[in-house]
């Protein structure tokens, strides 16, 4: 879906699709972007099981990262970056084993970086940009 030309809220009915192993609603082109998601990450989404990818990159998501999102266990790519989520990185993330590629970078967080994101297999971790961790980061 990216790029779509989407807008609105993120629809509760999405998170009943069990088997949904990806989910993109994000903008990712040197185009510009067709899509305006608003609103919060829903807790409800630590309820998609088999999710591998979700990317809501480029959008005018809010609030903060909600700490169900470490009941992802078959994740591989988190994209939130370019958003306007504030609140610090829960240390539920660190629980995503399988955590490849993670893009957090420019948008409103703060805090320290949970330490445990060394434990993970990331190939690729973005977390700079608008972002105000308190250093040393790990």
């Amino acid at each position: 879906m990216d790029n779509e030309g989407l807008s609105g809220t993120i629809p509760p009915q999405l998170f009943d699709i069990s088997q949904l192993t990806r989910l993109d609603l994000g903008c990712g082109n040197a185009f510009g972007c067709g899509n305006s998601i608003s609103g919060t990450i829903p807790p409800e989404t630590g309820k998609l099981s088999q999710l591998g990818f979700l990317r809501l990159s480029g959008n005018s998501i809010s609030g903060t990262i909600p700490s169900e999102t470490g009941k992802l266990s078959q994740l591989k790519s988190l994209g939130l970056d370019s958003n306007s989520i504030s609140g610090t990185i829960p240390a539920e993330i660190s629980k995503l084993s399988e955590l490849e590629w993670l893009y957090l970078n420019d948008n409103d967080i703060s805090g320290t970086v949970p330490s445990q994101l060394n434990n993970l297999p990331l190939r690729r971790c973005w977390l700079g940009g608008t972002n105000h961790f308190a250093c040393p980061l790990p």
